[in-house]
């Protein structure tokens, strides 16, 4: 995969520094505010590594059989899209990302994040130890990588993980950034308690949504009340098909799961549930050495309740491996307010991970904020839902993002093309009809 990813149109790198994270990190305090200037830089310490990423526009592919031609003829400035995660790697993931970018007539530079990937190693073939790894230096990389290519400013676009580093890339570097387009976003370490409450009130207690949701709801209870399912497992994977294959899909596999016939359903929801965490798949998901920042920074660990949609205990099996929670590295709550850029949060109304709530809340808090919500989806757009994110991104990078508060209509008629994890609802679609077949 290292062969194929090194011949990925566009790829460059750079040499950067390991060095340590942020001291005021490292100490054990969150920031309550914004880093202030005179605050010290992150020392470089050991052996260099390359930092590797991809930048592509319509020139990259004009040598195709059918070239691409630009859709807007409005000037833009490039696009950095950051992925999720933290884990996912950028160079063989997001090929067609980038395609359907360069078709569009955009430029794109996307990242292989510090620790993932073709990032992953220093000078000496070493896996990059710990204390190289950080938000802050993750949103430095970004700016040494703007550097290079000799640009200025550029919309930051980040999915899930990917707009907590977007926000703090704001933070840090104001000046560079000439928009957010945050894809499922985060927030704050309070991300995961609002989730688990809207996730309840929607599909176990009923008490939020439409009818549809209210009885998926009850017959969610209901499961959970027999006793005869683990609660725990069960939120996860009503969780995964939700967001993925939608609730009429839902509702055959609480039905099956009743009538014991979603064997094959339930080991597949098990593979596609442990996917984010472990080893994972080289140059694709590599969550092992990264994982430090989601339970150091981000309190990926936080003790939950042991309740359903308590996604916490996800990574009960592996948190021994990481440091202890020291405290967020930023304040993103106190610095929005500060960002004098427009911010577009793109949310979709089946997404249970980072909610329909976050995104209002960063609306909110953001001066020149916009909410675009995207009817029957559920988690990043950047994976699921392409054509939705790249349509905000080139209205946000031409300066036309006004225009997304005239036609909200024209994001529930788009299909849902492209990103790796569009497969995901029709393979559990496939597996719970093997199930009623061959349960028989």
């Amino acid at each position: 995969m290292r062969r194929q990813a090194l011949r990925t149109p566009g790829l460059r790198s750079i040499r950067r520094p390991i060095g340590t994270r942020d001291p005021r990190s490292a100490a054990g305090s969150p920031l309550s505010s914004p880093p202030p200037a005179e605050a010290p830089a992150a020392s470089s310490t050991g052996p260099e590594f390359e930092l590797h990423y991809v930048r592509t526009g319509p020139d990259t592919y004009r040598r195709s059989p059918d070239p691409v031609a630009p859709a807007s003829g409005a000037a833009s400035v490039p696009l950095v899209i950051l992925p999720g995660g933290p884990g996912l790697a950028s160079a063989l993931p997001y090929g067609e990302v980038r395609k359907q970018a360069a078709a569009r007539g955009l430029e794109v530079i996307m990242i292989e994040h510090r620790g993932v990937g073709l990032s992953r190693r220093d000078l000496d073939g070493h896996d990059l130890p710990r204390e190289a790894l950080s938000v802050a230096l993750a949103a430095e990389d970004i700016a040494a990588v703007l550097d290079a290519e000799h640009i200025e400013r550029a919309v930051i676009v980040g999915s899930s993980y990917g707009t907590y580093l977007a926000q703090a890339f704001a933070v840090e570097h104001p000046e560079r950034v000439a928009g957010l387009v945050l894809d499922s976003p985060m927030l704050a370490a309070t991300d995961e308690k609002v989730a688990r409450e809207y996730s309840r009130d929607l599909l176990f207690h009923g008490t939020a949504g439409s009818r549809e949701t209210r009885l998926l709801a009850a017959k969610v209870h209901d499961l959970v009340t027999s006793g005869d399912v683990d609660e725990l497992t069960l939120g996860r994977d009503v969780r995964i098909i939700f967001e993925f294959a939608g609730p009429q899909v839902l509702d055959r596999f609480l039905n099956q799961v009743r009538l014991g016939r979603a064997k094959r359903t339930l080991a597949f929801l098990d593979k596609a549930g442990s996917g984010d965490m472990g080893d994972g798949l080289p140059y694709f998901m590599e969550f092992d050495l990264v994982g430090e920042i989601a339970f150091r920074e981000l309190s990926f660990f936080a003790a939950g309740d042991g309740r359903i949609f308590d996604q916490t205990h996800e990574f009960e099996a592996i948190r021994a491996q990481y440091s202890d929670y020291v405290g967020e590295p930023y304040d993103l709550p106190a610095a929005l307010p500060g960002f004098d850029f427009p911010v577009v949060a793109l949310s979709g109304d089946r997404d249970l991970r980072t909610p329909r709530p976050v995104a209002e809340e960063i609306v909110r808090l953001a001066p020149q904020g916009r909410l675009v919500a995207l009817p029957e989806h559920g988690h990043s757009a950047l994976d699921t839902h392409l054509r939705a994110l790249l349509i905000a991104s080139e209205a946000v990078a031409t300066g036309r993002e006004p225009e997304l508060d005239w036609n909200p209509e024209r994001f529930a008629h788009l299909d849902h093309t492209g990103g790796p994890s569009r497969f995901v609802g029709p393979l559990i679609d496939a597996n719970l009809a093997l199930d009623r077949i061959l349960s028989r």
